[in-house]
């Protein structure tokens, strides 16, 4: 199980039209600082952040974190940046239920019990994408990654969250018990490798599957994954 925090910016559709028609560099520059924000204050906790669509996003925590106060805090940290009031919902399940839960029937907690289990970290990383990006060029390469993306959204929707990172860099997280499942779809794309880390804490998850991955890369590619578990 992994403590989850939902963040809802409140009606940021509102916001965004309020701001006229010359708002589009706007939007990206506050989304981009926001989550910066974010990013920032999850990690101090051991944590990670993930943008999702931007007016949504998702933090993932360990399990012993005290969720008041983290709610109190990520509050004040983003009273000068968020462009909305916010709503948190907080959590406590296995990724395979955050992906279906509906947040309509949900209710903020101040205490959360949770279990500590393990989180399982999957970065993929695309062969020679590099060298493919000067050949084929920018557009070419960055439309063959969103079809990467697309393929394991629809074959992971079930059991995994999957997140893209920017450049060839596409994370998928899942409960240990559906490890095997997101590797061997993500081992269905030809010329990619992929670096796993396990732990119970997210932040440290996320450091030993780019361990994994460095390691592969070392090793000269002889392997397509390699799974890092924490001590």
């Amino acid at each position: 199980m992994v403590l989850a925090v939902f963040v809802e910016f409140v009606k940021y559709r509102e916001w965004t039209e309020s701001l006229g028609k010359d708002r589009e560099w706007f939007i990206q520059l506050t989304q981009s600082k926001v989550y910066q924000v974010i990013q920032s204050f999850a990690s101090s906790y051991g944590g990670i952040a993930l943008p999702l669509r931007y007016d949504y996003q998702i933090m993932l925590l360990p399990y012993e974190v005290s969720v008041r106060e983290f709610n109190e805090g990520l509050r004040k940290v983003l009273l000068n940046y968020a462009p909305t009031p916010i709503n948190t919902l907080v959590t406590c399940r296995k990724i395979k239920d955050l992906l279906k839960m509906d947040l309509s029937n949900e209710n903020y907690q101040e205490d959360v019990n949770c279990l500590p289990e393990s989180l399982v970290v999957a970065h993929a990383d695309l062969n020679d994408f590099t060298k493919k990006t000067r050949s084929l060029g920018i557009y070419r390469t960055y439309s063959e990654i969103l079809n990467v993306i697309a393929h394991y959204v629809k074959e992971l929707r079930d059991v995994a969250i999957v997140q893209y990172l920017g450049g060839d860099n596409i994370v998928s997280i899942c409960d240990e018990e559906n490890m095997q499942k997101t590797l061997e779809v993500l081992g269905s794309i030809n010329s990619i490798k992929v670096g796993v880390g396990v732990s119970k804490i997210p932040r440290k998850a996320f450091m030993l599957a780019a361990e994994a991955l460095d390691t592969i890369r070392e090793r000269g590619k002889v392997s397509k994954y390699l799974v890092l578990y924490d001590q």
